[in-house]
């Protein structure tokens, strides 16, 4: 004998398993697409020379250039030295902090990044006198050096990016430079 309690426990709660599938195949959907989808590419690319005010930051780059190879620091098979100069200013109404590494990448137009090469750095400093900006940076305050890398000889379509904090959702602002410079 059954109790009205027991029959509404033996039939299975069909709507609610749908309800459950359909939501778990929505977020599968919706995370594989945003997986999948490439990076957007900047809304806006400025030129060398340009000056760009991003979020307390005025950026301005001022040359690509190939840097010259050393007896103890050489780039690899296939690849060169090369150096984004440029000048930061602190906009903002507190001390900003530069850390290149995270906030100044170089993009190909296939999407690879480059990050900042030490070997590379040390050349800029070496040959152009180009120390690269990092640290500390006070109210008002403005920076001259180079971001140095080291990319394919081949590499076309270059973009320099600068993001405006350590964050990664940080407002960027994009350079276009073009090909690799050549030796």
């Amino acid at each position: 004998m059954m109790n009205r309690w027991s029959t509404q426990l033996a039939k299975p709660p069909w709507r609610h398993d749908k309800l459950r599938l359909a939501g778990m195949i929505l977020t599968a959907l919706v995370l594989t697409s945003a997986a999948c989808a490439r990076r957007p590419q900047p809304a806006h690319l400025f030129a060398v020379d340009q000056t760009v005010p991003v979020d307390g930051w005025r950026v301005t780059v001022h040359s690509f250039v190939t840097l010259p190879a050393e007896q103890w620091r050489q780039p690899a098979q296939g690849h060169v030295f090369c150096a984004v100069e440029l000048t930061l200013e602190n906009t903002s109404g507190s001390i900003r902090y530069v850390m290149p590494e995270r906030q100044m990448l170089l993009v190909d137009q296939d999407g690879r990044t480059y990050a900042p090469d030490h070997d590379a750095a040390v050349t800029a400093a070496r040959s152009r006198q180009w120390l690269q900006p990092e640290g500390e940076l006070g109210i008002g305050a403005k920076t001259h050096g180079a971001t140095a890398y080291q990319i394919p000889t081949d590499t076309q379509g270059l973009r320099w990016v600068f993001r405006s904090s350590l964050l990664p959702w940080a407002k960027t602002t994009t350079f276009a430079l073009g090909d690799s410079p050549q030796p």
